[in-house]
């Protein structure tokens, strides 16, 4: 009797699907047992026994190798870098997809990069290899080892970061969920090719995510303040699940691992040379320009969040304030500004009741405008005054509330109406803010020397 060929898709295990159109894809294997680990494509079969479709599929499944490819990655010797043990695990028929490859590759950084010498870190890779490859050859399998099931499914720390970020989506503005989306979703790519995606989120430790962190800012260059940042949105990660739900977690770990130290280059005001020729280049060179950060001068109000989004509705120059609405303020609530004579001229001169009401007061084309301009906007334009004029490098346009700050300190105003304007929650913050531009508060000091 005449053997067979029999086509199989190896992702469906159908005969019939997967088929249409593809068959210039089909290999035509004799003695297709040799042929082990294809994923990729449709493979015609020869089928001498004359077996059912059936059986092949199952016969080939079987056939497969659970494993492959046990590789080491050693950097080429870079121990800056992160060396690891990798190979290709078998997915659980549950975890298959159409069209995605039939194995997940896993990778093992444990215990290796505590060498601190290219000799000692290769032992020990090779002592990790070899430990890998004998627990693959005696049955070791990664995915009952970290105990994947769809009934556990729901507090798989995979899962949880996603239902997180969907959840917190519409509470966050969108540079702010931006950020968090990123940094998340790369500790989700971490975990996963740590073979830790689908482990409960209760098993997470703070070593998971020290690796995390510490690697990524080797491999990554991450300066210290970016480590915190990774760390921070970890930690508001797994408190969400602490605070709003039951049964996913006891303890936040992310809290005990420590964050690095971090340079604080402090508030700079504008020197009091630099601030006159910045407010004369800008008088007579770009009157727009000049116009917005005198506002952010005598408001004190945030360039980018909060002055760029001010609407002529929000000035009140009957009651002399300005509402900074909850949806713009740092605080999230609803803030006053005062207007003092000065600034109230200022306001007067632009004679904004010809506008909307609604229309924001620095928009597109240079005036009032029904929509603002886009968030980079001011700065780009304030980057055309350091052509011209000499302005210290760390200095920028928020600095005019800083200048301002140091203005009303200098002419004898009280500090519980300064806060009014900066708008801190305590005289003990808006001490501590004015310290750190060296700000020296009560009577003049005056120091006993001896000549020496």
């Amino acid at each position: 009797m005449k053997s067979e060929l029999i086509t199989l898709c190896l992702h469906c295990r159908n005969p019939e699907r997967c088929l249409s159109g593809r068959k210039e894809q089909f290999a035509k294997l004799s003695y297709w047992k040799r042929y082990r680990g294809f994923e990729s494509r449709p493979l015609r079969l020869y089928n001498p026994d004359n077996q059912s479709v059936g059986n092949v599929a199952a016969n080939f499944r079987t056939a497969m190798l659970s494993y492959k490819h046990i590789k080491i990655y050693d950097a080429e010797g870079d121990l800056s870098k992160e060396w690891y043990v990798s190979f290709y695990f078998l997915k659980p028929v549950e975890l298959q997809k159409a069209g995605s490859s039939l194995y997940k590759r896993f990778k093992i950084f444990e215990s290796i990069n505590t060498f601190k010498t290219v000799r000692s870190r290769r032992n020990q890779i090779k002592v990790v290899y070899n430990s890998i490859k004998e627990l693959l050859e005696n049955g070791f399998n990664p995915f009952t080892q970290f105990k994947y099931s769809k009934i556990t499914g729901k507090y798989s720390i995979s899962q949880c970061i996603d239902e997180y970020l969907e959840r917190v989506k519409p509470d966050l503005k969108p540079k702010s969920y931006k950020l968090y989306d990123g940094r998340l979703k790369l500790f989700k790519v971490f975990l996963e090719e740590s073979n830790l995606g689908d482990m409960d989120i209760s098993h997470l430790t703070k070593q998971h995510i020290f690796d995390f962190v510490k690697i990524n800012q080797l491999q990554r260059k991450w300066s210290n303040k970016t480590y915190n940042h990774y760390l921070q949105a970890i930690n508001t990660f797994l408190q969400y699940y602490i605070d709003n739900f039951d049964g996913y977690l006891k303890e936040n770990v992310c809290s005990k691992v420590k964050k690095l130290q971090v340079q604080k280059r402090g508030n700079r005001p504008f020197r009091n040379n630099t601030f006159k020729n910045v407010l004369d280049w800008l008088k007579e060179k770009d009157w727009f320009m000049y116009q917005f950060c005198r506002f952010i001068y005598y408001s004190c109000m945030r360039p980018d969040a909060e002055l760029r989004l001010l609407q002529i509705k929000h000035i009140d120059l009957i009651g002399r304030k300005i509402v900074v609405p909850s949806t713009n303020s740092k605080s999230k609530i609803t803030q006053y500004i005062p207007i003092d004579e000065e600034f109230f001229g200022i306001i007067r001169e632009m004679n904004l009741e010809k506008y909307d009401r609604e229309y924001f007061v620095f928009g597109l084309n240079d005036g009032p405008a029904e929509k603002p301009v886009s968030e980079k906007y001011f700065r780009k334009r304030f980057m055309k005054v350091r052509r011209y004029v000499y302005i210290d490098e760390h200095v920028t346009m928020y600095s005019f509330k800083h200048t301002r700050c140091i203005h009303l300190v200098e002419d004898g105003e009280k500090l519980h109406n300064i806060i009014k304007l900066t708008r801190h929650k305590t005289l003990v913050e808006l001490m501590d803010y004015l310290k750190d531009m060296g700000v020296i508060l009560g009577d003049e000091v005056k120091l006993k020397s001896r000549s020496i």
